[in-house]
């Protein structure tokens, strides 16, 4: 049985595009511990601690902010390296989980985000590329 060069090159030219598609959309998580606890050491598995309702990811294009179980309204602050807020969306949790904010026109920087419910506030660190 003869296999032809062709079919070869596009199977790997099409698993190529695939991977590198995947790669493109790609999030990174962001911790969320709350002030009133120490920061755990990292660990591999994206989460918060028992005390800890949200944790958000970012890609190129958004950041998103998603809570375990309803918290009421939930106030997220986001904040540059020079403390200017950049962003500010407030999400009743009991009826939504996340919240999707556009990150497509801030600049290359530092950031920090703040998530404030009842008596809790949780910040994370994050940066833009």
């Amino acid at each position: 049985m003869k296999i032809s060069k062709s079919w070869i090159f596009r199977t790997c030219l099409i698993a190529g595009l695939v991977l590198s598609a995947q790669f493109s959309f790609a999030t990174e998580p962001i911790l969320l511990p709350p002030d009133n606890k120490p920061p755990d050491p990292p660990t591999p598995i994206m989460g918060m601690t028992m005390e800890s309702s949200a944790s958000a990811t970012i890609s190129d294009t958004e950041l998103a902010v998603y809570f375990d179980y309803a918290v009421g309204d939930a106030t997220i602050t986001v904040t540059d390296a020079s403390n200017n807020m950049v962003a500010q969306e407030t999400v009743d949790t009991d009826a939504s989980s996340a919240i999707s904010i556009s990150v497509s026109n801030w600049s290359a920087g530092n950031y920090m985000i703040t998530v404030t419910y009842g008596t809790t506030t949780q910040r994370g660190y994050f940066s833009m590329e």
